[in-house]
């Protein structure tokens, strides 16, 4: 099972195949957890949202088509993720915040999932623009969370043709999601890349 391929394990999850499946999540578990906790820093709830990812995974099985290689597609799942965590973790702090401030109650609309459902839209749709290079480019950094240096071999470009992709393609998503100031920073909190050197942020 370990030696096939991902297309191939894919097919036989959408079978039904659990040990397929398990053998995805060996595959690519450590990948994907090292992904969110760069990005909340939180060991607790990195997990429970790594499990959340498979799970999603898993139940939507059967509707999954992508040209791309699995870790692709989990990878954007936990970036989502992450913005649907990183809105709840900002509004609870905000809500305790108000409570603390305030004698009487006060109540918050459910709104977390569609922002969160306008950003996936969003940026989707601009990704989808981008031209074939650009689009590779930042599915593979922020995505894949490859380093600028494994972008940069995998599309046969210099490190400094990567930064300038990336940095053009966060700018293009900043206009799609600039008509909220705040989103931008659930946004650029989410976009920002680890590399081997540290946290660098093209903003």
């Amino acid at each position: 099972m370990k030696n096939l391929n991902d297309a191939e394990l894919l097919s036989l999850v959408k079978k039904d195949d659990e040990k397929a499946f398990e053998t995805l999540v060996y595959r690519y578990n450590i990948t994907l957890y090292k992904f969110i906790y760069a990005r909340i820093r939180d060991e607790h709830d990195t997990k429970d949202l790594l499990q959340e990812v498979f799970i999603s995974f898993w139940k939507n099985r059967q509707n999954i088509i992508t040209s791309d290689r699995i870790i692709s597609y989990l990878t954007r799942a936990a970036y989502y993720a992450v913005i649907d965590w990183q809105i709840q973790h900002k509004k609870v702090l905000a809500r305790q915040s108000i409570l603390l401030e305030k004698d009487e109650p006060a109540t918050f609309p459910i709104e977390n999932q569609l922002i969160s459902l306008e950003l996936r839209e969003k940026v989707d749709t601009e990704v989808a623009k981008m031209n074939d290079t650009m689009r590779k480019v930042f599915i593979s950094s922020r995505w894949e969370a490859k380093s600028i240096r494994e972008v940069a071999e995998e599309h046969g470009l210099s490190e400094q043709t990567v930064k300038n992709y990336i940095s053009l393609a966060l700018k293009r998503i900043r206009l799609r999601l600039n008509t909220d100031n705040w989103l931008l920073v659930y946004i650029s909190l989410t976009l920002c890349s680890q590399f081997l050197n540290g946290t660098t942020c093209l903003f």
